[in-house]
């Protein structure tokens, strides 16, 4: 049994050390705790173990790499990489002798505390940026940073171990001829390989910054950007998908940090740091930005679109920074609120040359401002054939039965027992939350929700809805939403094309607009013409986008609007002339 491999070593004499008791295992080795006798002292003892199913090739390959570990690492001296402090063989078993890490490793840090604070996650980061510019610098390209391969010590600092497979680089690593390229740059762990790893491509020290990046993506969030059930899967999101920005999972994080952490996660290697100590020093910089911000009450808060996963470029130069879109109309009717919509689809990071971050879009309020958008004025033309509102839901399935579709963290989560999803809404500065189904693209359909108002936000002016023909970097899609702050309810329908126009707005008195009230939203799309039903009732005739080029296909997700609003939605079937799965 797996759960077993190894314990036959214990009480077993290596080298100098006897095997008290079993740490640890992977696919081709197991690390025991040891007793040392000559010098007296707890460690480490790595022995080669592979798997008896392995055959010949594979377990040459796995001897090899693990003597290159002990070579590789026994050339470094450092104090943030794990040192070594012999390697040999013995009775046919390779083995290393290493310092014993008390503190486990990071990974296991997190899984048992939780992600990390902003001063942990750069206290950590910091020591590993330092261990790979040394690594670097000494030509060396680690292949595998993760959590896993971190170890704490006693006094909490940590330790970049496990270099099997780091690559010799020569001295010259000035021309692409210098960079590694071989079969063995495809074997870093697939949840934090770089795309040039994920695609066989040449790597240098980049490649780990790359990896650096997802690392302390996952120390903040808890969780891995990308995740799939598939190798393949996941490697192709690595070299295609931009990642959730962390602003919508924790309240602490700036806009800075994310562009910081977008940085480090550049498709392209040149659009990345050069450096690891270049990532820790502007990442230390912009917790340090945010603490003051915090400090100084003075922080803007700013919103992205949850679970978004882009595949535009990462790295597009726009020069003048992030520019601010205003998006509701001035001709809306009074009771509407305006908020301001900052694009971030490809949010800037100007240092040197502006690189942009992932693309999401980012909503700020904008109270008391007059809006700049202007209203279209629209024929009720109708040339819908009239129909019994939304789709039975036989025709297609519960699109938010497939929980790996949908973003999930403590403001995105599944309640099993009433089967519905909730977005609550944590936000501040009444900012957006949206939530982007992230495996399907619908083009003309007809769909229905179910969404039921759980709580209210402080003002009490409560907007939530769907988002419909979305591009995957959320820049261009259509939004109908409800507004619950009145009697009567009200609707707006608007298009987002890096700036907001409001295509329709009304009454709707068909709206349930009290807390713990459920209302059926039924919307019907096709080509350039809208129709929308609250519980049956329709709102605002037939809606057309005047526009030469309206929104033709794209992705649905559901929208939250406000600090303290919390909306669960669910049954939500869509039947469509033209999806499109990926």
């Amino acid at each position: 049994m797996a759960t077993t491999r190894g314990q036959h070593l214990i009480g077993k004499v290596i080298g100098s050390c006897v095997l008290e008791s079993l740490l640890g295992y992977g696919g081709s080795s197991a690390v025991f705790l040891a007793q040392q006798q000559d010098p007296e002292r707890k460690v480490a003892v790595k022995v080669f173990l592979p798997r008896p199913n392995m055959d010949t090739q594979t377990r040459r390959e796995f001897y090899h790499r693990f003597l290159r570990e002990a070579e590789a690492a026994s050339q470094l001296d450092h104090p943030n990489i794990l040192p070594i402090y012999s390697y040999g063989e013995q009775d046919g078993l390779p083995y290393i002798i290493m310092p014993y890490m008390p503190g486990g490793t990071l990974s296991e840090y997190v899984a048992k505390h939780g992600a990390l604070s902003l001063p942990e996650a750069q206290w950590y980061l910091g020591q590993i940026a330092q261990a790979l510019d040394y690594a670097h610098q000494h030509n060396c390209v680690h292949c595998d940073v993760k959590p896993a391969n971190i170890l704490i010590d006693s006094e909490g600092h940590v330790v970049l171990s496990d270099f099997g497979i780091a690559r010799i680089l020569p001295n010259n690593v000035a021309t692409e001829e210098a960079r590694v390229r071989s079969s063995d740059a495809l074997m870093g762990t697939p949840d934090y390989i770089s795309p040039e790893q994920a695609m066989g491509y040449a790597v240098d020290g980049r490649s780990d910054i790359y990896s650096l990046g997802i690392t302390l993506f996952y120390l903040l969030a808890g969780y891995l950007p990308f995740r799939s059930d598939t190798t393949i899967a996941l490697a192709l999101q690595h070299i295609h998908e931009a990642p959730p920005l962390l602003a919508a999972i924790r309240e602490d994080v700036t806009s800075d940090i994310d562009m910081v952490v977008g940085k480090a996660l550049a498709k392209e290697p040149d659009a990345r740091f050069q450096t690891p100590g270049a990532f820790g020093a502007a990442f230390a910089e912009a917790v340090s930005d945010s603490e003051k911000q915090i400090s100084s009450g003075k922080r803007l808060r700013i919103l992205a679109a949850a679970g978004s996963r882009s595949s535009a470029p990462s790295a597009v130069p726009i020069s003048g920074g992030a520019v601010p879109q205003t998006l509701r109309s001035g001709a809306e009717k009074g009771r509407i609120k305006t908020f301001r919509l900052i694009t971030a689809a490809s949010l800037v990071l100007t240092i040197v040359l502006a690189t942009v971050l992932a693309s999401n879009v980012l909503f700020v309020r904008q109270g008391g401002h007059k809006p700049v958008a202007t209203q279209i004025s629209l024929a009720s033309t109708s040339t819908l054939a009239e129909a019994t509102p939304g789709p039975n839901s036989s025709d297609t399935d519960n699109l938010l039965a497939n929980k790996d579709d949908w973003p999930v963290s403590r403001t995105f989560f599944y309640d099993t027992q009433q089967q519905r999803y909730h977005i609550l809404n944590k936000l501040q500065n009444d900012a957006a939350m949206l939530a982007m189904c992230q495996n399907h693209q619908f083009g003309d359909f007809d769909l229905t929700v179910t969404m039921t108002q759980i709580r209210s936000s402080h003002n009490g002016e409560d907007y939530y809805g769907v988002v419909f023909r979305s591009s995957s970097d959320q820049s261009h899609y259509y939004l109908f939403e409800v507004l619950s702050s009145t009697n009567d309810g009200q609707y707006v329908f608007l298009r987002y094309d890096n700036q907001a126009v409001t295509l329709a707005t009304g009454e709707a008195p068909s709206l349930h607009t009290k807390v713990g009230n459920t209302n059926k939203v039924t919307i019907k799309a096709h080509g350039n013409q809208f129709k929308f039903y609250i519980n049956g009732n329709q709102v605002g005739g037939t809606i057309s986008d005047p526009s030469k080029s309206p929104l033709k296909n794209g992705q649905v997700g559901l929208y939250v609007e406000d600090k303290g609003v919390e909306v669960a939605f669910s049954q939500l079937y869509i039947t469509s002339s033209s999806r499109n799965e990926r």
